[in-house]
């Protein structure tokens, strides 16, 4: 078929960047990491599509990563709005979340229960996700939720297809965070990142979305702008906290000193 046809008929050319961009700008959401946004169609996390994250299993970065633009989104929407976490393998971090803007009264974490030790057994480990999958398609349509967070690690394809369809469904943010072997496998998501974590950066690989293939990784640094910033300004907060305290007990060791000194007069002119 003739290009212009194709054109015509809508069709999406896997190489037309500009395309892409040109069809998801007015749905995409800013990471807040601009050298991520710029490989990103339209300029940041999809709304109305998932974005898969594959996970090292030592280390979990995905909250600095995504928390800038869930932080935007529950200021955007208001207090009404809540962001759900399915089955995270940690607590939510509510200090960290409040640094980066996140109100932490809009997260909601869920941790649905596992499907029986017998199931997995007949039908496989990916049965263990089942709940956390239905978790997921029902706050998807819920009206009081703008973004959905869920950790999947053996997801079936079936499940991630049902995702991405509600999620363009219902015009919702959704990530989907599974481990790194999961990058051998297929997917539904329009977008996929492979995340490593270094010593202080992260190297985001886009392995897939629509546009052109990345070669390079993406660096970012390993903690969110906000909370760095947030960290320096506490270790100078506690270098002036020792600072007063030193100057304090110097000065209330000098009284003493000398009151010490008037004592010592005062006896030696009584025995005189």
């Amino acid at each position: 078929m003739e290009p212009a046809s194709l054109s015509r008929l809508g069709v999406w050319k896997g190489g037309d960047w500009q395309s892409a961009n040109d069809d998801m700008v007015a749905r995409a959401l800013s990471s807040g990491y601009a050298g991520l946004d710029a490989e990103l169609p339209g300029g940041g996390w999809p709304v109305g599509g998932m974005s898969e994250i594959l996970l090292p299993g030592s280390s979990h970065p995905e909250w600095s990563l995504v928390a800038g633009a869930l932080a935007r989104v529950l200021l955007e929407r208001g207090v009404q709005q809540h962001a759900v976490l399915v089955a995270p393998p940690f607590q939510a971090f509510v200090p960290f979340a409040e640094v980066v803007g996140v109100d932490a009264r809009q997260l909601c974490c869920v941790h649905p229960e596992r499907s029986s030790l017998e199931m997995m057994k007949k039908k496989g480990p990916q049965f263990a996700d089942a709940s956390s999958v239905w978790v997921s398609e029902q706050a998807l349509r819920c009206r009081d939720v703008c973004a959905v967070l869920v950790w999947l690690p053996h997801a079936q394809s079936q499940a991630l297809r049902r995702l991405q369809l509600l999620a363009a469904q219902q015009r919702q943010l959704l990530w989907v965070f599974r481990p790194e072997q999961a990058r051998l496998q297929s997917s539904p998501a329009p977008l996929r990142l492979w995340v490593s974590a270094q010593e202080k950066t992260l190297q985001v690989q886009v392995i897939k979305r629509r546009g052109p293939p990345l070669v390079a990784p993406v660096e970012l640094p390993l903690l969110h702008g906000r909370l760095m910033a947030e960290l320096a300004a506490q270790v100078q907060r506690k270098e002036r906290a020792h600072a007063d305290a030193t100057a304090m007990l110097s000065a209330l060791r000098q009284p003493k000193k000398e009151a010490s000194h008037a004592l010592d007069g005062m006896a030696f002119a009584s025995r005189r």
